[in-house]
């Protein structure tokens, strides 16, 4: 984070959901083998988000029509939630 935002004024980071624990999104065509958890990357995240030039989040690739059980979507919500955790450091925000 030290090395990018010595080159940026803002950092957006971009997820693309393929890259979790495939267990995680079921649906998806193009899963990523041994990919981490979402509470593996939710952590990070946490850490990320809590940096003051991180500014925006992107996810992509969420298999709407074949999660029908939206283990998929509940992961994405879990790491937007340790995102928000993040923020929360960064502007002092108490839960």
């Amino acid at each position: 984070m030290n090395r990018l935002s010595s080159i940026t004024d803002i950092i957006y980071v971009h997820l693309d959901v393929d890259v979790l624990d495939p267990c995680e999104v079921p649906g998806h065509g193009l899963p990523v083998e041994d990919g981490p958890t979402s509470k593996e990357l939710g952590a990070a995240f946490e850490v990320i988000f809590a940096h003051p030039k991180v500014r925006g989040l992107g996810i992509a690739g969420y298999p709407v029509g074949s999660d029908p059980d939206m283990i998929s979507l509940n992961a994405i919500y879990h790491l937007i939630e340790r995102a928000i955790v993040g923020l929360r450091r960064q502007y002092r925000f108490k839960p």
